[in-house]
């Protein structure tokens, strides 16, 4: 569970690797090989992406359904992104 901090909602699908790397840097302040896995940091991997988010403030919540979660932690609104 976190908050979400950045988006990049419409990631071009004709960018080159090199393009693809200094376009998430400037979205996020943080090189790509930083952030995503290393062993599956591949462009061809990648590819089906069409959007990156950045989470802060990011912690561990299990057991919980979706009801009882936001129960507990919601803010009264109903959530506008889920991601399992």
């Amino acid at each position: 569970m976190g908050s979400l901090d950045r988006i990049w909602p419409s990631v071009p699908g004709d960018l080159s690797m090199d393009a693809l790397q200094d376009e998430f840097q400037n979205q996020f302040g943080a090189k790509w090989a930083e952030v995503l896995d290393p062993a599956n940091a591949s462009l061809s991997y990648n590819a089906a992406n069409t959007a990156y988010f950045a989470v802060r403030n990011v912690r561990l919540v299990e057991g919980l359904t979706l009801d009882q979660l936001l129960t507990q932690y919601g803010n009264g609104k109903p959530p506008n992104i889920l991601v399992s």
